[in-house]
């Protein structure tokens, strides 16, 4: 294996899709071992007592569970039935499914996957590696996808169709555009909506009504917003995978907290995410609580940069300054719920760089630059978003925090299903700088000030190319930087930890100074289930495996 593989589990110390759960979907990142606040146990019931179905509670899906047009909560549903080349594990690192090894040449431009032999689709059919170029080519062709993909801009700059190549019946070769040490979390679990689909299959809306895919588990029946109910995927490559329940139902519920009744009583067995409040409340002689430390995951404020009135970089550095961070780790977050931000998506991994100052509240110097900027006096803004515990008391922070500089924030929350009937709509889609999307719809790419959440990945690549590139698709702040740009590349095409921290150095410097997004800190994922249910494991994406799940 070349040292660019070794160097893999080294970059990826902690852990878009978007995603929580705490409403809507687990976002967060992975990385570092699990702290358990309850410790996993209970008391033994033999198989003769054991439950036939397991329960689990998830956010609401916003979209529908095809894996070209899946996000957010609709992530869930596919971690169950779809099968990735890698898979990620809760500390970041990956983990061999359908391909069993991987190697690159020593300037990372070019990867080659093996891929285990006798893998199957659920419905019995032979997995080939013509279905993978397939799965990896069709979502650059808009007649195949009549326009729906939303996994194309994962691979921005660096991976084109012409760049996909069989080798041969066990081989598949990614030819890249540019170098790229982390590309094995490219065609992983982290790019959720790239499960291995058939070849010529049509990904889009119908796709959810079989779910044919090489998962551990098959679909039984799935009700759009409510609930899927999976069982064995008798197919399925590791004969060694024998579950301990018949089947695996996921529930969606519009908030955790709606959720918990039904922990407490034993209606729902496991929950994704829930908030720090609820999960300090919870009697930890009846249930087990555990936190994974989140990396880059959850709620990033984009400000605009060429609309509105945050153009002015000045104008968004002061915004920043109005922020008690500590105050709110501690407070509301109960020190248990994330980590204190520094207004970088790089700050939670290993490569970034320490040196850089963290950003602390300075009202006497946030006036001043709202003076330079030629606005003392403040304005009025909305901020839009969509309903969720957690991102109505973070609105609530920027409203009450932008407010001591005389930014009168108006919040516009969307209270629909996930967002999806206005915020989380796509339209318009994708982000563009320049004169693109010159408006304030209330929706994710065209808002002003707004709030979205991200899922946990363990490398900061895909933030970096769908949020913080002049280029990327799904920039809300839509920042068009040089400096920044030339950053990123550096980043990502860098092929050893040292190279990545010099790189991300730069990265969290321009961040800082052009201030495009308040990270106002990073989430942790909480998650809760009764005392004897062992072997559930969630990672930094909220992809659930219940492969080993058990009652004690």
């Amino acid at each position: 294996m070349s040292e660019i593989n070794e160097d893999i589990k080294e970059i990826a110390s902690s852990a878009i899709s978007r995603r929580h759960f705490v409403q809507g979907a687990a976002a967060v990142a992975a990385g570092a071992a699990v702290v358990g606040l309850a410790s996993c146990g209970g008391s033994s019931s033999g198989d003769s007592t054991q439950s036939k179905t397991l329960r689990i509670a998830t956010g609401k899906q916003e979209h529908v569970a095809a894996p070209w047009e899946t996000s957010g909560g609709s992530l869930f549903i596919l971690s169950m039935v779809g099968e990735w080349l890698t898979w990620q594990l809760p500390d970041g690192s990956l983990e061999p499914r359908i391909a069993e090894s991987w190697t690159s040449t020593p300037d990372a431009k070019s990867w080659t996957f093996k891929i285990r032999e006798g893998v199957m689709f659920n419905d019995g059919t032979p997995l080939t590696v013509d279905d993978i170029v397939y799965t990896y080519t069709a979502i650059f062709d808009e007649d195949i996808t009549k326009g729906v993909s939303r996994s194309k801009g994962n691979y921005d700059n660096i991976l084109d169709a012409a760049g996909v190549v069989k080798v041969d019946e066990t081989t598949i070769q990614f030819n890249l555009l540019q170098a790229n040490g982390n590309f094995p979390y490219f065609v992983s679990s982290a790019c959720y909506g790239m499960c291995i689909i058939k070849k010529d299959a049509f990904g889009g809306a119908g796709w959810e009504s079989t779910m044919i895919a090489a998962g551990p588990w098959k679909m039984v029946s799935h009700v759009n917003t409510e609930s899927t109910v999976y069982t064995l995927n008798e197919f399925y490559w590791d004969k060694d995978f024998k579950p301990k329940f018949d089947t695996v139902e996921l529930v969606q519920f519009v908030s955790a907290a709606t959720a918990l009744p039904q922990l407490q009583t034993g209606e729902i067995d496991f929950i994704g995410a829930l908030e720090a409040a609820d999960a300090v409340a919870l009697d930890k002689d009846k249930f087990s609580v555990e936190t994974l430390p989140a990396g880059a995951g959850f709620a990033h404020v984009h400000m605009r940069t060429n609309f509105g009135p945050f153009q002015d970089k000045r104008i968004r550095q002061a915004a920043a300054l109005t922020i008690d961070r500590p105050g709110y780790v501690d407070g509301i977050m109960m020190g248990i719920g994330g980590r204190v931000g520094n207004d970088s998506v790089m700050d939670p991994y290993n490569t970034a760089d320490t040196s850089v100052p963290q950003r602390e509240k300075d009202l006497e110097k946030a006036k001043a630059l709202m003076a330079e900027a030629g606005v003392p006096n403040g304005f009025k803004v909305d901020l839009s978003s969509w309903a969720r515990d957690d991102i109505n008391k973070y609105a609530n922070l920027i409203k009450t925090s932008f407010a001591e500089i005389g930014i009168e924030v108006t919040l516009v929350i969307d209270g629909s299903d996930g967002g999806s009937a206005v915020y989380y709509t796509y339209d318009p889609y994708p982000s563009k700088p320049g004169p693109v999307n010159q408006f304030d719809n209330h929706s994710w790419l065209a808002s002003n000030l707004g709030i979205v959440d991200w899922a946990g990945r363990g490398v900061p690549d895909q933030y970096l190319m769908r949020e913080w590139r002049s280029t990327g698709d799904w920039s809300g702040a839509q920042l068009d930087s040089r400096e920044m740009d030339a950053a990123i590349d550096e980043y990502l095409q860098a092929i050893t930890p040292e190279a990545k921290k010099t790189a991300s150095k730069k990265i969290q410097e321009v961040s800082l100074d052009e201030t495009p997004y308040i990270l106002a800190y990073t989430s942790n994922l909480i998650t809760a289930g009764r005392k004897d249910l062992e072997g559930m494991v969630v990672n930094g994406m909220g992809q659930f495996d219940a492969r080993k799940a058990k009652n004690a």
